[in-house]
């Protein structure tokens, strides 16, 4: 069971708070680095053995420039969006909404291969999702793991957008426990 957070006025939970503190706002450069060793790894282990032996390994050098690529966009975009809502918070300008939850649906605790695990919720036609195993800058323990979104919860959200994969990073989170009628799961399992 996790441990119950601070509550504020009127029995609202602090939960989440990057607001306070920017400058804990970094990109993955760990997670990032993973990713562009491999591609270029694949990239050095092709050229390598169509040196070695000509021809044979030279339809998987396109395959590994993609994935080298691709993982260098995905690390530029990281440490630019990264940067830009550190600025964002630092000046204030996040979105924020609250209120009751539209719907709710909870994510897993250890999802597979077969189930992203994803948490949805909405709240004032906003939408939030996330999983427990993502690596990601915004709040995202999903409630079977401790997190304190449930579906009768009202919440106060502040929050960026991150057009490019489509999601709400949030930046902070406020929760009233019990508060609401529980929403249906409108989401398939």
């Amino acid at each position: 069971m996790a441990a119950a957070a601070p509550q504020g006025r009127w029995g609202v939970l602090d939960v989440f708070d990057l607001t306070r503190q920017p400058d804990l706002i970094q990109p993955a450069y760990a997670f990032d680095l993973l990713f562009l060793t491999a591609g270029l790894s694949l990239v050095g282990i092709v050229l390598y053995v169509c040196w070695r032996r000509p021809w044979r390994m030279l339809f998987y050098l396109p395959i590994a420039l993609a994935w080298a690529a691709g993982a260098a966009w995905m690390t530029w975009h990281d440490i630019r969006h990264t940067q830009a809502v550190r600025a964002l918070v630092r000046s204030g300008q996040f979105a924020s909404v609250e209120g009751c939850l539209d719907r709710f649906h909870p994510g897993l605790a250890n999802p597979s291969e077969a189930d992203s695990g994803l948490e949805h919720w909405s709240v004032a036609g906003q939408e939030f999702l996330y999983a427990a195993d993502e690596v990601r800058l915004g709040y995202h323990r999903v409630e079977p793991s401790g997190g304190l979104v449930h579906a009768d919860s009202w919440v106060r959200v502040g929050y960026v957008r991150d057009d490019m994969r489509g999601h709400n990073d949030i930046v902070r989170l406020e929760v009233r426990q019990h508060a609401c009628p529980a929403e249906p799961n409108p989401w398939p399992k």
